[in-house]
């Protein structure tokens, strides 16, 4: 495994890019194909959902005016790894919430199973989808 602190920067800075192109290839590059991502509220499988669901959050937060940081707290052992992350105002970096992932990884470093927990909510509301 590469060190648990990159690893856990390069999985924050994701659910802080923009481009949905650059999204995908680092979700390729982070999840096995049959990878999955489960919070309180969804349940991703495979690259396309996880892109998803690492986009919607991306666009809800960020017109919010908010990022993802992570703590730089990654522990690993026997192909798991644990870390914190937090979701800051953008401009000031005031603490909004504060969460962690427990991630379950193949024999190539890459995900298998991430398991996300929420420890602070954020008091932030995601504004409700764009009606088509």
């Amino acid at each position: 495994m590469t060190n648990p602190n990159e690893f856990a920067d390069r999985y924050v800075a994701l659910w802080n890019e923009s481009d949905p192109a650059a999204r995908r290839k680092a979700v390729e590059e982070l999840w096995a194909p049959e990878g999955s991502y489960f919070n309180f509220l969804a349940e991703s499988k495979g690259h396309q959902e996880i892109a998803a669901q690492i986009g919607y959050a991306h666009d809800a937060y960020a017109v919010g005016g908010f990022a993802f940081r992570s703590s730089a707290n990654a522990v690993g052992h026997h192909g798991t790894l644990r870390f914190n992350w937090v979701m800051v105002a953008a401009d000031t970096g005031a603490l909004e919430a504060v969460g962690f992932d427990f991630v379950v990884l193949d024999d190539q470093g890459r995900i298998t199973a991430d398991y996300q927990y929420i420890d602070t909510p954020p008091s932030y509301t995601v504004p409700p989808p764009a009606a088509a």
